[in-house]
């Protein structure tokens, strides 16, 4: 499957997690969305799969917020996609300001951008954008990270909604 044809599936299979979260939860869809820190129309675009993509910050709330853990959100959604680490890859070699920059500048070369490229698979055009041009990560690409740097299933997911909260009208 390309891209494009794995954004269509995920945002089904999130659209039917986040029904089969509120049907779990017992509650009228407003009070659904209120456990999950989210509007009715918000919850309501995404089970009409009205979204473009599964965004990082529904994909958390509805999760954690509903009582669910993140693995079963993962396994819920992304059904299709590969979340294993490569193996195997080289890490393209650096100049000597390169190898200079890795040995002053970053933390010791550990998890670099070089580093989660490779291990992760994750497109350089689309890391760049996440890591430089104001791109929001996708879930799936945090999971991959996540595990490309040895932390836990959803740290990384926590850590940025809870650094980086989508701001309310008028705040």
């Amino acid at each position: 499957m390309d891209e494009k044809e794995l954004l269509t599936v995920e945002i089904a299979n999130f659209a039917e997690y986040v029904l089969a979260r509120k049907t779990e939860s017992g509650l009228p869809i407003e009070n659904f969305a209120k456990m999950v820190d989210m509007t009715k129309g918000e919850i309501s675009k995404i089970t009409n799969q009205q979204r473009k993509s599964v965004s990082v910050h529904s994909f958390h709330k509805i999760a954690v917020f509903s009582g669910d853990i993140i693995e079963n959100a993962i396994k819920a959604v992304y059904t299709h996609r590969n979340l294993e680490l490569k193996t195997g890859e080289e890490i393209e070699e650096r100049t000597n300001f390169g190898i200079f920059m890795r040995d002053e500048v970053e933390v010791q070369g550990k998890n670099m951008f070089d580093y989660i490229l490779n291990k992760t698979g994750i497109d350089k055009k689309r890391l760049t954008d996440i890591y430089y041009n104001g791109g929001t990560p996708e879930p799936y690409e945090l999971i991959l990270i996540e595990k490309a740097t040895g932390r836990e299933t959803g740290e990384l997911i926590k850590k940025f909604v809870t650094a980086y909260p989508i701001k309310k009208k008028g705040e």
